[in-house]
């Protein structure tokens, strides 16, 4: 690379107005409160620097290079402010993330109880819980909590059974199921719990007297109520629990007869964007207490709107998630004359003292069954007047299972020509997530992804030019090609992993970028917690044998020996930055041809299987970080992302690695040597390491998923 030191020959018009703006800007937007000192002394220095190397510029004498974005860019809004080595249990936002516990699929006999042991500690009032459950294979809520037949179901023939099943005796170690004797709906429950202490609204334990006037409790969230997530709990003596949620009459064989017609639970009405009505039936003496939580917006990968379904109409709704059903929440709501409610949820049946203006044995409410991957069924009761419309939002949270193609390590010679893998999965490739990891030795690690040139200060200039990592390009639905760069020492095996997977709760689509320009932000209004995405960015190209690919991806500068479509200090590929609850911003660099289109991707996901929190690394410096998930190393699905204090946020800018040519973003000097890259993956650690002056990578971040793996039997044959 070019070894210029001076200042980049710009226009300085746009390097110095920026930085003054962003100070102006800063300066207002503090009037009145305390500066972040760090921030406004960094754009000073920027400044100062810019101010003092102008002596050096000399006139050109050849059209200047384009300015790349600025190293730090300024004028960028925070993302909440991260914690160092936060606990996978503060990162659990309720339909954000995956569950901190998960049972599994429990079976239990009619009349039943059972514990199941979750070890959570700390605060219940903390816990957002959900139950699902099964019969055969049909994932279901039909009345849910609990409800007893009337002599109506069935045309009589199941009068006074008593059906569905419910959760109580909530504590910080474990948590009571029972089903209830004459059920046929519940044979397996499924319970998940998320800790999550920050809802948008909390309305407390509230003390409601069985019978007696409806209660409205204000939040005062504003916006639009459908974008609103309500959960609520009961609580007696201390008891928290959902039994009989939304409301139940019981029949002539509860508690052998002495409670028949009794009106038991409770539930939520008229929810609106400031207010949410309660009532506790008349006879309940499960919720003494209730409390109501709200969450605004975590935006669902789902959501059917508001769909009319009559009375005793089934209606088959079709979501298309894809994936694995078992990692989806659902939330059902029903509306009738603008009235939001969950009265009767799951469905309940009249006993001898109905509400004015219904009858004895009426079924009300409504229930979901059959949720599959691209499919889930309402049903309406036959007498309801609550749920003239339903809506069902769904939450997917992935948790990577077995790749669907996994090419093993496979061998490549550095600088060889380019090997082409078949997978052969079809459908469409834009389905597809790609996973690369390299191997040196026994050494698992992804130095320089996507490749990088090596500047005059890599290995003491020893390396100066040295092309170096590995790439993947020209993905379609039957193949995918590889390639390691000419003096790579780091990637003499490489592993691809495709996944085919769920629908994204965010997808950009393809999107234009001018190189050089302006960075695009994209909103994806995702809510819920950004530290439980998982961001994917691939680019597209009809050049260069380009189609699908990851070329240089994160950025990389080319030394002395680009490749033929390219020059030297040709600044490639493009990068995203500043991921919050919002937008992701992405931007393609001055000099790029392989990403004229790129694709943002994000997917919740389940709780990762080890979680790193933000680790502090100095320039320069390796920390490694023990995970202790044992196993077999190769069935991790490894993610790491930066957090630059300064601006660019949370960001995954020159991931792996990159050396700056002679045209740097402003802040940095030619050959400096930025980004970081992970390493040295075994079954109990593994090492991160930041390069000597970057300054994207302020906290790094790792997720390890372990996945599953397909075992292969030995093939027996008769008579050998």
């Amino acid at each position: 690379m070019r070894r210029e030191r001076t200042v980049n020959k710009v226009d300085v018009h746009e390097l110095v107005v920026p930085v003054m703006d962003s100070i102006r800007k800063y300066v207002s937007h503090n009037k009145g409160g305390v500066m972040n000192g760090k921030r406004l002394l960094n754009l000073i220095f920027v400044l100062t620097l810019l101010l003092s190397s102008l002596v050096s510029v000399t006139l050109a004498q050849e059209p200047e290079p384009q300015a790349e974005e600025l190293g730090s860019v300024p004028g960028i809004d925070s993302p909440p402010e991260v914690g160092i080595g936060e606990s996978t249990a503060l990162l659990a936002t309720a339909f954000s993330g995956g569950p901190d516990y998960d049972s599994g699929w429990v079976s239990l006999a009619q009349d039943e109880a059972k514990t199941l042991t979750h070890n959570l500690g700390g605060d219940t009032d903390d816990y957002v819980v959900d139950m699902q459950y099964k019969y055969g294979s049909t994932v279901n809520q039909r009345y849910y909590g609990g409800a007893d037949f009337g002599a109506k179901t069935f045309s009589g023939t199941r009068e006074d059974d008593r059906v569905g099943a419910y959760w109580r005796t909530l504590t910080t170690s474990s948590i009571i199921v029972y089903r209830r004797p004459e059920d046929t709906y519940a044979e397996q429950v499924r319970i998940r719990i998320w800790v999550d202490p920050y809802p948008d609204y909390d309305s407390g334990w509230t003390s409601l007297g069985a019978g007696a006037a409806v209660t409205t409790l204000t939040h005062s969230l504003g916006g639009n109520a459908d974008d609103y997530v309500v959960d609520m709990q009961y609580r007696y003596s201390g008891n928290v629990n959902q039994r009989y949620y939304g409301g139940a009459d019981f029949g002539a064989t509860a508690f052998n007869g002495t409670r028949e017609d009794e009106r038991v639970g409770l539930y939520w009405r008229s929810l609106n964007n400031s207010t949410i009505a309660l009532f506790r039936r008349a006879e309940d003496d499960y919720a003494a207490q209730v409390r109501i939580r709200i969450w605004v917006r975590p935006t669902p990968t789902y959501d059917s709107g508001w769909v009319s379904v009559n009375q005793d109409q089934a209606k088959t709704l079709t979501h298309n998630i894809g994936g694995n059903p078992e990692d989806y929440v659902v939330d059902m709501q029903y509306k009738y004359s603008g009235n939001v409610n969950q009265r009767y949820y799951g469905g309940a049946d009249f006993g001898a003292n109905p509400p004015s203006g219904m009858n004895e044995d009426d079924r009300v409410g409504a229930y979901w069954r059959s949720l599959s991957s691209s499919s889930i069924a309402v049903y309406r009761r036959p007498e309801d007047i609550y749920a003239p419309q339903v809506r069902i939002r769904i939450w997917c949270f992935w948790k990577p299972p077995v790749p669907d193609y996994d090419s093993g390590w496979v061998s490549l010679g550095a600088g060889a020509s380019a090997t082409t893998l078949t997978h052969n999965l079809g459908g469409d490739a834009d389905d597809y997530f790609v996973d690369m990891q390299y191997k040196y030795d026994s050494n698992i690690n992804r130095r320089y992804y996507g490749g990088a040139d090596f500047g005059v200060t890599a290995f003491s200039g020893t390396r100066e030019d040295d092309r170096v990592g590995a790439y993947w390009r020209s993905l379609d639905n039957s193949t995918i090609t590889v390639f390691r760069r000419a003096e790579d020492d780091y990637a003499p095996e490489v592993r691809i992993r495709i996944w085919r997977m769920p629908k994204p709760d965010y997808d950009s689509g393809w999107t234009s970028l001018t190189a050089g320009a302006a960075a695009t932000t994209l909103s994806h209004n995702l809510g819920g917690d950004y530290l439980d995405y998982l961001v994917d960015m691939q680019y597209r190209t009809s050049a260069f044998y380009g189609r699908v690919n990851q070329r240089y991806y994160g950025g990389a500068d080319f030394g002395a020996n680009p490749p033929s479509d390219a020059s030297e200090n040709d600044r490639q590929g493009a990068y995203w930055r500043s991921l919050d609850l919002s937008s992701i911003t992405v931007y393609r660099r001055p000099e790029d041809i392989y990403a004229p289109e790129v694709r943002i991707r994000i997917w919740r996901t389940a709780q990762p299987d080890y979680e790193s929190g933000w680790q502090v690394v100095g320039q320069d410096a390796t920390k490694t970080l023990s995970h202790n998930l044992g196993g077999n190393a190769e069935n991790y699905l490894v993610n790491m992302i930066y957090y630059d204090t300064l601006a660019n946020y949370v960001n995954q800018r020159h991931l792996g690695g990159a050396d700056f040519g002679a045209n740097p973003p402003s802040g940095y000097n030619a050959d400096d040597r930025v980004g970081a890259y992970w390493r040295s993956l075994t079954d109990s650690s593994i090492t991160v390491y930041r390069r000597p002056e970057d300054g994207f990578a302020d906290y790094l971040r790792i997720r390890i998923w372990v996945t599953p793996y397909r075992v292969y039997l030995p093939l027996v044959t008769r008579n050998y």
